[in-house]
């Protein structure tokens, strides 16, 4: 039998609990069993053959270069001095020693690279050239120059073989078992990180199916006239208006609100269970967990509220806690480790997330 549970909320900072009669909450919640919910999760296991694939991957995409005796073909690295000059004087930022180049790769201006193709290591080849009308430099836009090369090498690429050697040139370490089993590590924290943000979803996608909500009207009435007004400034700053912004998304001005006002009252649905959950369970916000998300989202706090704010940054973090806090206290079971059984996940995953809570307006 399920437990049923009403409250309303105040906002994403209120530290106590209200009644529900102010018009500027955004609604109340009935929630299911929101904790012991089962889920299936992927296994984090890492096999023999993934370590290998990964290993492979690696030496495709690191060739090793071979300096060969013959002329340069397109495709070939050849490693070059050079000096540009603009009517006898060199101008800034023509000048480089000992730097690889690879021929066709379109790194410099029209006519340099295919001036190389057919030069041998000692060459010395003097190329005119006309740098483009768009150029970035305003003072060589469509400036003649010339540019004096010389190659110090022809090199091209040959596959590359899984040693020492090849270990000690793509990372730090110096033996072949050594970046084994770092790749495998990698594997495995990816695979763990996978799973969890699976999980994550999973189970608050079974909260939001079970949960009834119903959304405060002038709440989610002023919610979605200001995502309008955004979406009509944008279109102005593009040069449009709603309607041209509509066919954007394959629909006229009126699908294009409908799109939003179910937007808005999914976001909202979501808001308040969160909300729910977290003064039901005490889960506030604290610094440990804005250095925790932010370091999880490769970035540091002071940066973070920088981009979001201030409140929206606490609203994600929160948001975090709480999901973190329904897929630690989930029942799950590992799914079997197969190609097909990975498939469905995914797919599952992707639907689970789409997934909408049920509303009372």
């Amino acid at each position: 039998m399920k437990r049923w549970i009403a409250i309303c909320l105040v906002g994403l900072t209120s530290a106590a609990l209200a009644g529900c009669a102010d018009s500027s909450t955004l609604g109340t919640a009935q929630l299911g069993e929101y904790k012991g919910v089962p889920v299936m999760v992927q296994p984090t296991d890492v096999t023999d053959e993934e370590v290998e694939s990964k290993i492979q991957t690696e030496l495709d995409n690191n060739p090793e270069l071979v300096e060969v005796d013959r002329a340069a073909q397109e495709g070939d690295t050849v490693n070059i001095d050079y000096k540009g000059t603009q009517d006898g004087v060199e101008f800034a930022g023509g000048t480089g020693e000992d730097q690889d180049l690879v021929l066709g790769s379109g790194e410099f201006i029209d006519g340099f690279e295919d001036g190389l193709i057919g030069t041998k290591k000692g060459d010395v080849k003097t190329l005119d050239l006309t740098f483009p009308e768009d150029y970035n430099q305003e003072a060589l836009a469509g400036q003649a120059v010339t540019f004096e090369v010389t190659v110090n090498a022809v090199k091209e690429e040959k596959e590359a073989v899984l040693d020492d050697a090849f270990v000690q040139r793509v990372s730090d370490f110096d033996t072949v078992e050594e970046y084994r089993e770092d790749i495998r590590a990698q594997l495995k924290e990816q695979k763990e990180r996978t799973s969890e943000s699976q999980k994550e979803q999973s189970v608050f996608a079974t909260v939001m199916t079970e949960a009834q909500v119903k959304l405060n009207s002038a709440a989610v009435s002023k919610r979605y006239n200001e995502t309008i007004a955004d979406y009509e400034a944008q279109a102005k700053m593009l040069g449009g208006n709603l309607s041209s912004m509509a066919q954007q998304y394959g629909t006229d001005e009126g699908g294009l609100k409908e799109m939003v006002m179910a937007s808005v009252k999914a976001e909202m649905e979501e808001e308040v269970v969160i909300d729910t959950i977290a003064q039901l369970e005490n889960l506030t916000v604290e610094e440990a967990d804005r250095e925790a998300y932010a370091e999880e989202n490769g970035s540091d706090v002071e940066t973070m509220v920088g981009i979001y704010g201030e409140e929206t940054f606490n609203e994600q973090v929160q948001r975090s806690k709480v999901m973190k806090f329904l897929a630690d206290n989930a029942v799950a079971e590992e799914l079997p480790l197969t190609d097909e059984a990975e498939s469905e996940a995914a797919t599952a995953s992707n639907a689970e997330e789409e997934t909408e809570g049920t509303t009372e307006e």
